[in-house]
């Protein structure tokens, strides 16, 4: 609830400096000013009712609000920094020609241009991120393990993060999402948690699962839980996911084809759940074959590195899903998003296919990645 109240608060705030910016803007508009009072006065109340009543508000319609708040959020946010860097640099500017900087003094034609210019600017860049989403990339990584695999020389693993279906990724983004899955033809489909978002409704409403269903590969389809799947219903959910044909490994492993294994650790809100150590240990697995491990946060590489894992998938962090989140996540985590080589250990964290929130990738992307594993001889 605190984290909404902070929302809230910080809703409001941007609310009322960008309205001031405008009223000011337009003092001599009586036509914008009335314009502007009808758009904020229509989204404030509509959000803040949503706020207050969204335990009595159907679910659908509350995720309508907090995709239109946020959006909003977003864009007031980026206008107004840019209009706060706008009006620093008339400052500057003014002080170097020693002249008076008072924004009373500003022309009208000034005025008008310096508002609507970070408008137009952040439109486009809001329209774009919301193209990327809906374009989701793949990333193409080769990688070697020292380990015989038998019987295989290689593997071509889809790796794929944070669909969060349910009301905002629906069945229609679902679709596109297999779609591009299976177009890559992999040997080998891992998720890395956080297939569903919240509640479990919208996934049958929408018979989602059959979607899922599509999913096929030679060496199977698998998956660790994220936190999301422990949002409300979660046995609930997981079954839904293996009866879809996502094998759920929950602090458990398997040995695909006598040649690898697949690892999948619970997610972290468990708070018993095993240390990749302990769970090498009691799942028998032999460590002279090459070990995958999927842990949904990428908050401790050390914990798989110094297990001896050949490669350790993550997700998660979305890589903060829209600037500057992408800088609060590189800052956070060791690796936010991409490929790093910590001591013998291949390590991927992908920036999820999906989103929470928002639907737009601003400074990140949407992706699926691609591993070729090339296993020696």
């Amino acid at each position: 609830m605190r984290a909404l109240i902070n929302a809230f608060i910080v809703h409001v705030t941007l609310n009322v400096l960008v309205f001031l910016k405008g009223w000011h803007t337009f003092d001599k508009k009586k036509w914008a000013r009335i314009l502007l009072v009808i758009i904020f006065g229509i989204e404030f109340t509509i959000y803040t009712l949503g706020f207050i009543f969204y335990r009595n508000i159907p679910e659908n319609i509350v995720q309508l609000i907090r995709v239109m708040g946020t959006s909003w959020m977003l864009f007031l946010l980026y206008s107004g920094g840019l209009w706060l860097i706008i009006d620093l640099f008339y400052i500057l500017v003014k002080r170097a020609q020693k002249k008076s900087w008072q924004f009373q003094r500003q022309t009208q034609k000034y005025k008008i241009i310096s508002f609507t210019i970070p408008i137009l600017i952040v439109s486009g860049i809001m329209a774009f991120g919301h193209y990327k989403f809906l374009n989701p990339v793949v990333q193409e990584l080769n990688v070697s393990v020292n380990k015989p695999a038998e019987g295989i020389d290689s593997v071509r693993i889809a790796v794929i993060g944070d669909l969060h279906l349910g009301w905002m990724i629906n069945r229609d983004h679902t679709k596109r999402f297999v779609d591009l899955i299976m177009s890559q033809e992999p040997d080998l489909i891992l998720f890395v948690g956080d297939i569903l978002d919240s509640h479990i409704d919208p996934i049958l409403e929408q018979n989602m699962e059959k979607e899922l269903e599509r999913l096929s590969a030679t060496l199977g389809v698998y998956s660790c839980t994220g936190n999301h799947e422990y949002r409300y219903d979660a046995e609930e959910k997981i079954k839904l996911l293996n009866d879809a044909g996502i094998t759920m490994l929950r602090d458990s492993a398997v040995l695909i084809d006598s040649a690898f294994y697949v690892v999948g650790r619970e997610d972290k809100v468990v708070l018993d759940r095993k240390s990749t150590k302990d769970l090498l240990k009691d799942q028998r697995v032999d460590m002279s074959k090459p070990v995958i491990v999927l842990n949904h946060t990428p908050d401790n590489l050390s914990e798989e590195s110094d297990a001896g894992v050949d490669i350790a998938l993550y997700g998660h962090t979305h890589h903060g899903q829209a600037f500057p989140g992408n800088i609060a996540t590189e800052i956070v985590f060791e690796v936010a998003h991409g490929y790093k080589k910590k001591d013998n250990t291949h390590v991927y964290v992908t920036s999820g296919i999906g989103l929470v929130g928002p639907q737009y990738r601003i400074g990140t992307v949407s992706e699926i990645a691609m591993i070729t594993v090339t296993f020696s001889r």
